[in-house]
């Protein structure tokens, strides 16, 4: 018997069993948190494990270990939806896949060649700062930070390149500069039309809004 999921019911009913991660830095890509986080393992996965039934906190820790809100940008929230993962690598490994082209979709490449060709021209002073409002600019950003994580060339932002950090830096001042900005350049960066939270429903997350 499926049980009706609410977020935000369920982030109220498995509140107690989360610790809190201090820091302000997106444990994923190193972007500013901005005071987002992300539940380890998602709630949606202990409100399956529960199934409408009472669980104990000793029964989640058992099954899942320790339970862990995480410093996490917006973007990355949306990228990783309801995944759960076996470690961080595997969660940069999910979000990552929204960016990476899709062969499905040839227009991709070309998106991210004149993304990383419009970092090159800015950085020689060749462009103006708007570079970001184009999604391929946003789309490299992200892809350089999470494959460096998962490659083991980064093992915190300090280890970033000075042009990664400048472009991080004011990617996330743009971002933060109109209401739901974020959310949006997430949709923009991944192709996509809406933003659907459905668990089950990520094996073919392009198609399912045609």
């Amino acid at each position: 018997m499926r049980h009706n999921y609410s977020r935000s019911a369920a982030e109220r009913r498995f509140a107690r069993v989360y610790e809190t991660v201090e820091g302000d830095r997106c444990i994923y890509c190193g972007m500013p948190s901005d005071g987002a986080y992300d539940h380890q393992p998602p709630v949606y996965v202990l409100h399956r494990f529960a199934s409408g039934r009472l669980v104990t906190k000793r029964e989640i820790r058992e099954r899942f270990g320790r339970c862990e809100l995480v410093p996490c940008c917006t973007i990355c929230n949306m990228g990783l939806g309801a995944y759960h993962g076996e470690s961080n690598n595997d969660r940069r490994r999910e979000i990552v896949n929204w960016f990476l082209c899709d062969s499905e979709f040839p227009e991709d490449k070309l998106i991210l060649d004149v993304g990383y060709g419009l970092i090159q021209k800015y950085l020689s002073g060749h462009r103006e700062k708007n570079i970001y409002v184009f999604p391929g600019v946003g789309r490299a950003i992200y892809i350089e930070a999470l494959r460096g994580f998962i490659d083991g060339k980064f093992r915190s932002p300090d280890d970033f390149p000075d042009w990664l950090k400048l472009t991080q830096s004011e990617l996330a001042e743009w971002l933060r500069g109109a209401p739901k900005r974020k959310s949006q350049y997430f949709l923009d960066m991944a192709s996509l039309q809406s933003y659907d939270l459905v668990p089950d429903a990520r094996s073919d997350p392009r198609g399912q809004f045609e």
